[in-house]
């Protein structure tokens, strides 16, 4: 029979779950713990299946546990329950699949439906059960926690430091800042733990959100498997192997320091052409987009991936794009997610009408299957940002002609 370790320091309600889960003996047995230390003594001493914890706890907090399941138990189903969760970051952290967020007060149903999700994932799909160092970060970002980690996997090993849940500080394998966080992010498994805060204080070399952050990590872990993959890139890799790995080898200072040490190699800059589209095209889709920018009251414009990654921009008005396109990203995904649910087809359209602007995100999907992209098929999303007084319908009637003509650079 499998066991399920419910931890939390209320202990009604540890024992109004365990009394709502009793019709699922047949499927799970389920223990308690009240923090974080009870439940590593259970785990050492039990085969449990799937922790199930709370995040805000005595003695040791729900963090200090999931770090050290990183290291003990790194491919271990995890449900944590929070009553800080925002539909964005439960929405992220869900779709993963290797890591579920529920909501405080506890749907019982809701529970017992993703404990059992879980343990089927757990017994089918073995690494996919664990979690990562993605997932650990959003809830720190999620719960504003200030804290220094130690990230370690094989050879990979380095430290990221959060201020206010904002990733303020990162230095690994010779590396700073943002391409130090990105190193950490290219490993599948790390073991977490939690490092006491230096008394020096620690220089800011981080300045963009957890998203971006994120999102752009995701993109250099797909290049480099394409890279690869290529047998033209492993051999232009091998002829340059020696000077590359000279160049990469520095010390790094003591981890107590969190110093960050100065770095051999050049900062490797995020390119725009990031849906297959050649240099000699990208100067064709700007000038396409900016035919928009004709548009009386014309801010920004650019054009995602589905995933929320730029790929171009004409930006008068020095707003953050890459920021605020993730954003209408989310908002329109989840748009057509609630749309399919009304069962009135998939959205293509959101207009945001906020204070200061009108934001208006554009998906354009040549697949049958809208909800899904396809190789061959065109599927990009295109954010307009006009101000308030701007002409928000020709900003709408230009738009659809901008976006079918700026597909065409990326067949």
């Amino acid at each position: 029979m499998k066991k399920v370790l419910i931890v939390d320091d209320e202990t009604r309600l540890l024992q109004s779950i365990e009394a709502g889960l009793k019709s699922y003996l047949n499927e799970f047995n389920v223990v308690t713990a009240k923090n974080g230390k009870e439940a590593v003594h259970f785990l050492e001493r039990e085969n449990i299946n799937l922790v199930v914890t709370d995040l805000r706890m005595p003695e040791m907090d729900g963090f200090e546990l999931l770090a050290q399941l990183t290291s003990v138990h790194p491919f271990m189903p995890t449900i944590v329950m929070t009553a800080f969760a925002t539909p964005e970051i439960e929405d992220r952290l869900n779709a993963s699949g290797t890591l579920k967020l529920l909501e405080k007060p506890i749907d019982i149903e809701k529970l017992a439906h993703a404990i059992c999700e879980g343990l089927r994932q757990s017994s089918n799909e073995g690494a996919l059960a664990g979690f990562s160092l993605a997932n650990f970060l959003q809830l720190l970002e999620m719960e504003k926690r200030t804290c220094l980690l130690n990230i370690q996997d094989g050879n990979i090993h380095g430290h990221i430091y959060l201020n206010k849940g904002e990733v303020y500080a990162a230095v690994a394998e010779g590396l700073k800042g943002e391409d130090a966080v990105y190193r950490l992010l290219s490993s599948d498994h790390v073991n977490i733990t939690f490092q006491k805060l230096p008394k020096r204080k620690i220089q800011q070399t981080i300045k963009i959100p957890l998203m971006s952050l994120l999102i752009e990590a995701m993109r250099r872990k797909d290049e480099k498997m394409s890279e690869s993959s290529s047998p033209v890139k492993n051999q232009e890799r091998d002829a340059e192997k020696g000077e590359s790995i000279n160049e990469n080898v520095t010390e790094q200072q003591p981890p107590e320091t969190v110093d960050i040490p100065s770095t051999t190699k050049e900062k490797q800059l995020a390119t725009t052409q990031e849906i297959n589209v050649g240099e000699d095209k990208m100067g064709n889709v700007e000038d396409t987009l900016g035919r928009l920018a004709e548009i009386e009251g014309f801010m920004a414009v650019g054009i995602f991936t589905p995933n929320g990654e730029m790929a171009a921009q004409v930006n008068k008005s020095n707003l953050k794009l890459v920021e605020i396109g993730s954003l209408a990203n989310d908002v329109l995904l989840k748009a057509q997610k609630a749309t399919d649910i009304m069962n009135v087809g998939r959205g293509q359209i959101v207009h945001i009408d906020a204070p200061k602007a009108h934001v208006i995100a554009r998906c354009y999907n040549e697949n049958e299957d809208f909800s899904q992209s396809k190789a061959g098929k065109v599927h990009i999303h295109i954010v307009l940002l006009l101000s308030k007084d701007g002409n928000l319908a020709m900003g709408k009637m230009k738009l659809e002609s901008v976006i079918r003509d700026a597909a065409v650079e990326f067949r």
